[in-house]
């Protein structure tokens, strides 16, 4: 574990908000006593288990069991995947909000606060409720014993939702699907986003072991919408569908969508539905459920100039994936007009994921921590500016990547595009540290551009400050808490700019 950072201190700052680290009371507990008490279970995002065996649905139903069984008062929406999944469900979550339902959202992880995660018509969860339940939940879970802090975080946004009077719920998995504590619910539409490798220890090392955990969220008799997959993967979901009578939908075959304007500001595309009854690629094999899911949308469907606040081609992928669930979800009762379905597209916030955070010099934050994600990061990033949208004369990559990650196939898509490279380290327990960055970097076949240390982001972003020009630009990635806590420093630079090098 050379270069983690496992120190408790550091995961309470990365968990808590400023009322927290000030210790704002609001009954018998803090907030800041809330969030220790989470982060004191046992916490595979923190220490990750070296096998999937520690993971299991039966103490997760037991627990919500002793709470009457929450996530059956409200109806809901499940979405898994490699990549993706997080903006197809806020996607999702804004379209039914736009419509006017009262729509719960639980997502993971977080980028500031842990209240992000659990939300309720766009709006976090409060301290006071938060601190509400945990003390509510605390005596269950430790009259259990060994709920993790996934499964305790989930056990509450349940329980928020069903007392909320919540009508339909967008949850999203944490890792994999089959064990993932939120596979106790029964949606209407189950949802799987682009596969990739990703956690082989616990998934599995190959893309169909991989595909095999994700499709455990397919219920029998439950449409399923896939995003476009690797062939093998796609057969893999093909084949759970059909044992399970689950209809199917898949984008990029019968759901398409086509790219019309690209700015800075956002995307414009068309998307279109032809239902197609022959077989899925790859064969006969889940033909049946696939005719099924076109006939539960019988008609083309066609709608045009719609515009998202996303950049990349792959939020057009994800997009079009809510569009084809959202229309399963009128065929079970949740409509959702045209003007609903504009307003939610083109208001969808999803912060660090290729976010633009200045245009001149060009600051972007995003939380790329795979190789199928940095490649969407590049390729966005070379769109842009062969679209004559951004423009550069060096660009400053500062990187920092948690210690489970394959450092090579992360950084390996954006070296390319660096002049300068800063490693740095978040204040996550598992970051690892510049020191340990440096040693596998080098150990790695890769051309690397000259490099500089910097202990936290912060200090990677005011180095990269104190030389940049009006005409650089600066990349912040390699991990979701490296792009959050340089949203953070890039705010509080705003206050204080300090000076730009300029060019001669």
């Amino acid at each position: 574990m050379a270069g983690a950072h496992l120190d408790a201190a550091r995961w309470r700052i990365w968990g808590c908000s400023t009322a927290a680290r000030i210790g704002v009371r609001m009954g018998s507990m803090t907030f800041q006593e809330a969030l220790d008490y989470v982060w004191s279970l046992v916490n595979f995002e923190t220490r990750p288990p070296e096998t999937r065996e520690p993971y299991s649905l039966d103490r997760f139903r037991g627990f919500v069991r002793r709470l009457d069984n929450p996530h059956e008062r409200f109806a809901s929406v499940h979405i898994a995947g490699s990549k993706g999944k997080g903006s197809t469900s806020s996607m999702i979550e804004a379209v039914l909000r736009a419509a006017g339902y009262r729509v719960g959202f639980y997502s993971s992880p977080h980028l500031h606060t842990p209240r992000e995660r659990i939300r309720i018509d766009g709006r976090m969860i409060s301290e006071e409720d938060f601190i509400v339940l945990v003390e509510r939940l605390r005596p269950v879970a430790d009259a259990i014993g060994d709920v993790t802090t996934f499964e305790f975080l989930t056990a509450m946004s349940f329980v928020y939702f069903a007392e909320q009077d919540v009508e339909i719920a967008v949850v999203e998995v944490g890792l994999g699907g089959r064990l993932d504590a939120t596979n106790v619910v029964q949606p209407l539409v189950s949802v799987i986003t682009p596969l990739s490798l990703e956690h082989t220890r616990v998934l599995g090392s190959t893309i169909e072991e991989i595909a095999a955990e994700k499709g455990g969220i397919i219920k029998p008799g439950v449409p399923l919408v896939s995003a476009p997959q690797p062939l093998t993967a796609l057969e893999v979901l093909a084949r759970l569908a059909a044992e399970r009578g689950a209809p199917t939908a898949l984008v990029g075959l019968n759901w398409t969508s086509t790219r019309t304007a690209l700015t800075l500001d956002g995307q414009h595309f068309d998307v279109e539905f032809r239902p197609r009854r022959g077989p899925p690629p790859g064969g006969r094999r889940g033909a049946a459920t696939w005719g099924e899911a076109c006939a539960m949308v019988p008609f083309g469907y066609r709608s045009t100039d719609l515009c998202i606040p996303l950049l990349g081609a792959h939020q057009i992928v994800n997009a079009t994936t809510a569009l084809a669930a959202l229309e399963l979800l009128q065929r079970r009762g949740f409509l959702t007009d045209e003007a609903a379905l504009r307003r939610g597209l083109a208001t969808v916030t999803w912060p660090a994921r290729v976010e633009v955070l200045n245009r001149r010099p060009l600051v972007v934050a995003d939380g790329a921590h795979s190789d199928a994600s940095a490649l969407a990061l590049a390729e966005t990033l070379r769109e842009l500016r062969a679209a004559g949208l951004v423009a550069w004369q060096r660009l400053w990559l500062i990187f920092g990547a948690l210690i489970d990650k394959n450092l090579a196939a992360v950084i390996g898509p954006l070296l390319p595009l660096a002049d300068e490279l800063i490693l740095t380290s978040a204040r996550h327990p598992r970051a690892l540290s510049p020191d340990e960055l440096t040693r596998r970097l080098s150990a790695a076949d890769l051309t690397v551009p000259p490099v500089h240390l910097a202990a936290t982001v912060e200090e990677a972003l005011a180095l990269a400050w104190s030389q940049l020009r009006p005409d650089d630009a600066v990349i912040m990635t390699g991990s979701l808490s490296v792009a959050a806590e340089g949203r953070m420093a890039w705010r509080e630079r705003q206050a204080d700019p300090g000076p730009i090098v300029r060019s001669h």
